[in-house]
């Protein structure tokens, strides 16, 4: 193999496996701006592979920059042999598609503060006694970007009032009007829109 073709298969490992290792994440996010519902289950897999991913990230691209940065042979003349390269091979593009992965592989971490926010609702209940909290539990959330995603889909519905999800405990303390929306139809949209299962 050609040390061309080498570099841009590393480059490429690197990238797709920083984007895998963040999968997870990044669809909540795509589905909530293109609208396309229960499609994020299908990435759920790429949750517990995280830390190999990352692992496996980190190692391709250290074998990159080793390729990239190791001492080059000198020739007859002494002289180093740098040879013609093209901005697929050059040290910037490196550096560039290190910046990507990790701006990947951290998703998780900053993802809560791109999903729009949804604002309180404070609207007039019909009957107060019709004010009910009920807590969801939820499995399939693995990570903090999953409470944002949860919170939306839940938030847009008529009669929910308040949201407060908690990846780490499993669960969505939902406060909603049972007038206008049910426990069951609360879960249904969890399960539709998510992907993630709710536990009776």
């Amino acid at each position: 193999m050609s040390k061309g073709k080498n570099s841009k298969v590393l480059l490429g490992s690197g990238l797709l496996l920083a984007a895998t290792s963040s999968l997870c994440c990044i669809m909540p996010l795509l589905v909530i701006i293109g609208g396309a519902g229960g499609t994020v289950a299908a990435f759920s897999w790429a949750a517990p592979l995280r830390p190999y991913l990352l692992g496996a990230t980190l190692l391709v691209l250290g074998f990159a920059f080793y390729q990239a940065y190791k001492p080059r042979p000198k020739d007859a003349c002494g002289c180093v042999d740098e040879g013609k390269k093209n901005w697929l091979q050059s040290k910037a593009f490196l550096w560039m598609i290190t910046g990507v992965s990790v701006l990947l592989s951290t998703f998780p971490y900053y993802a809560k503060y791109l999903q729009p926010q949804t604002p309180g609702k404070n609207m007039a209940v019909s009957n107060p006694t019709s004010l009910q909290q009920v807590v969801l539990h939820i499995q399939g959330m693995s990570c903090e970007a999953c409470e944002g995603h949860v919170n939306n889909v839940l938030a847009q519905k008529k009669g929910v009032r308040q949201v407060n999800t908690s990846y780490a405990k499993g669960i969505s303390v939902v406060t909603f009007d049972s007038i206008q929306i049910s426990f069951q139809q609360l879960a249904t949209a969890v399960e539709r829109e998510t992907g993630y299962k709710v536990i009776p």
